[in-house]
């Protein structure tokens, strides 16, 4: 359709290690990490925080396609607790493609079942009425989702996450691209892959958890947690070259107006950037 964006980008949640509910939160939003991309008529949906639960109530009140593949970046609960909740999978009508880190898809369904075992709930994953797919990724991975518009989807495998390591993700179509590196800890400069990997993109949407202040300061030190600073994710877009930062995973201590602060810091090293909230929509033209 003409005037259709190559990529439409909305944020669901934008929170990292636990939700963060209240009306000090209430401009930024509350849930847990989840992002979706419409691109040639797919969706695509990046973690499955509480954000998704939301989303997945929309998804049922929209007409068109009824299949939805979601992408992990690994497997800590604020990436997946929303998952259990998620309304396209309690519908027989849905087709649900998870895709994430794993050595099979088998190891990786029993993972995402061990979240849904009856000492911590009561529907197992094998009783979701969706037709349910579980695939792992390699290390470094191109998918092509079917479609008469090419749809890339560019899986690597980054260290940049300490002790379990995450999954970068860059979608590609109609000439634009979206790069999703959250739960990466970068030094002065940016984590080398990922800024490798960000290279050129028009979107990266990148942790800036901590202040330089809760990452570095003795009593608070965060170092090696797997988080970036806002400065660090900042410095990583700037090298990166890329046309936008948004700053996400945002610490669930961290109230709105310490978000404009760290937004208005994050604009002194790289112009472009801008913090995610829930409901911020980006729409990219194709060129």
């Amino acid at each position: 359709m003409r005037g259709a964006p190559a990529l439409r980008v909305r944020f669901w949640g934008v929170r990292g290690s636990y939700p963060a509910p209240g009306p000090a939160t209430a401009a930024t939003g509350g849930n847990s990490s989840c992002v979706e991309v419409t691109a040639a008529g797919h969706t695509i949906v990046l973690d499955a925080g509480t954000g998704i639960i939301g989303l997945g109530r929309e998804l049922l009140h929209r007409r068109g396609n009824r299949v939805v593949r979601i992408f992990l970046s690994h497997l800590h609960l604020d990436h997946i607790e929303g998952l259990r909740f998620f309304p396209p999978a309690h519908d027989s009508g849905w087709r649900c493609h998870v895709y994430g880190p794993g050595r099979t898809g088998a190891a990786l369904r029993r993972l995402l079942a061990r979240t849904m075992s009856r000492h911590f709930f009561p529907v197992s994953f094998s009783e979701f009425p969706a037709r349910v797919s579980v695939r792992a990724l390699r290390a470094r991975q191109r998918l092509r989702l079917p479609g008469a518009a090419p749809v890339a989807v560019w899986a690597r495998a980054s260290g940049a996450h300490p002790k379990v390591g995450v999954i970068l993700y860059r979608i590609e179509c109609g000439g634009r691209s979206l790069v999703y590196a959250t739960d990466v800890e970068a030094p002065k400069g940016g984590y080398g892959d990922v800024v490798a990997f960000a290279r050129g993109a028009d979107v990266l949407i990148h942790d800036a958890q901590y202040t330089d202040r809760e990452y570095h300061q003795a009593h608070l030190k965060r170092a090696g947690w797997g988080h970036s600073t806002v400065r660090m994710a900042a410095e990583a877009a700037r090298a990166a070259g890329v046309g936008q930062l948004i700053l996400y995973h945002h610490d669930p201590e961290h109230d709105d107006a310490e978000i404009r602060r760290l937004e208005r810091l994050a604009r002194t090293i790289f112009p472009h950037s801008r913090a995610a909230v829930e409901g911020l929509e980006l729409r990219l033209s194709p060129r």
